[in-house]
């Protein structure tokens, strides 16, 4: 399968909010495992993250996120453990926000809101095409 590519990203820096954390993850460190709990989702201040499942031979690298993007927001939004691995590829500085930090966002900036359903929505049509063998548009 073709890894899904960052596409379209946040606009701008989502700004700092009480309660976010910031983390830095050198190359080739893991932010976070398959199967653990997870209470952030991350948005890429700097940096590139790979999302895959599986090991070895059989790891799937299903997306490359660059600065904008955000993931780990399934396990936040429906409070379930991590589906997949995320690493850090080079150096990068991530900006990890609490689902109570989320829920005040979508409140106070609707803009917010729409960004994140239009990046949802675009990895929905993707894996759409692939499911499909197409390639990704």
């Amino acid at each position: 399968m073709a890894p899904i590519s960052g596409g379209e990203r946040l606009k701008g820096k989502p700004r700092e909010q009480p309660g976010d954390s910031h983390r830095t993850v050198e190359a080739g460190e893991f932010v976070f495992r398959q199967g653990e709990k997870g209470i952030d989702l991350f948005v890429i201040q700097s940096g590139v993250v790979e999302i895959s499942r599986g090991e070895g031979e059989q790891r799937n690298v299903m997306a490359t996120l660059r600065q904008g993007d955000f993931f780990g927001e399934m396990s936040v939004l429906e409070s379930m453990p991590r589906d997949a691995d995320a690493v850090a590829v080079t150096r990068t500085e991530l900006l990890g926000i609490t689902q109570g930090g989320l829920l005040i966002r979508l409140r106070r900036d609707p803009t917010f809101a729409v960004e994140m359903l239009h990046k949802l929505s675009g990895r929905v049509r993707t894996l759409n095409q692939l499911l499909e063998g197409d390639q990704p548009s």
